[in-house]
């Protein structure tokens, strides 16, 4: 369903259909990046005003500890410890019905973090099936990705959108290729190299391909 989406409203579908059927309530999708914070999830409006607001993603335990231990792992209920900050956090997410859950982190580039979370009101969850590290690091990826790409369309008008072989030219102009090393690469004619990152320059409006690598870096499409 999320290689199929072309929105995030369907990726949001699609996590919710499968947090049920494993017994879970909520989900959440954070990605982190230095102080930044990019998320989406289906807790209640009102817990992601507090969370915002508190700017609590520096001290949420399951943010600290999945970017700490880099593996999937499972919270049963939240511990009692803490300073005075970290047990009215705790308090409010019980209250708003967030108590146990399974979070799988992925280190990302430049000292990103992607996470998965999923949550439940309850004391314990059964995760037994859901241990199964190489498809939740996929599944997390492929999250990723998505978003990247639904931005990348979202932020290119359609008759700017480039074609496989422009943007295959592209990718390894953005990895510092020429057009005869492209050419050998591909198996496309050095002209044809040349003529795809010609029309790519023009949909792009740029005045050279270094320029163009930057503008299509810019759009989340290399």
């Amino acid at each position: 369903m999320i290689e199929a989406a072309h929105n995030e409203r369907m990726i949001k579908s699609a996590l919710k259909s499968f947090a049920n059927a494993y017994g879970f309530e909520r989900f959440a999708y954070l990605q982190t990046e230095g102080a930044e914070v990019r998320a989406f999830n289906s807790y209640p409006e009102e817990w992601q005003d507090i969370y915002l607001g508190n700017q609590y993603s520096r001290i949420d335990p399951v943010v600290t500890e999945a970017k700490r231990r880099m593996e999937m792992f499972s919270a049963d209920d939240w511990p009692a410890r803490g300073t005075s900050e970290l047990r009215r956090f705790r308090d409010q997410a019980i209250e708003h019905g967030i108590r146990s859950g399974l979070t799988i982190p992925v280190e990302g580039s430049f000292g990103s973090t992607m996470m998965l979370t999923f949550a439940s009101s309850t004391q314990r969850t059964d995760v037994s099936e859901l241990h199964d590290a190489q498809k939740a690091i996929q599944a997390v990826l492929a999250i990723h990705y998505r978003l990247k790409i639904i931005a990348a369309t979202t932020i290119v008008a359609p008759k700017r959108v480039l074609s496989p072989r422009e943007a295959t030219c592209l990718m390894w102009a953005a990895r510092g290729k020429s057009a005869p090393e492209t050419a050998m690469l591909t198996g496309i004619n050095p002209r044809t190299v040349q003529h795809y990152l010609d029309k790519a320059r023009e949909k792009l409006e740029a005045a050279t391909v270094p320029q163009l690598v930057a503008i299509a870096k810019d759009h989340g499409l290399v």
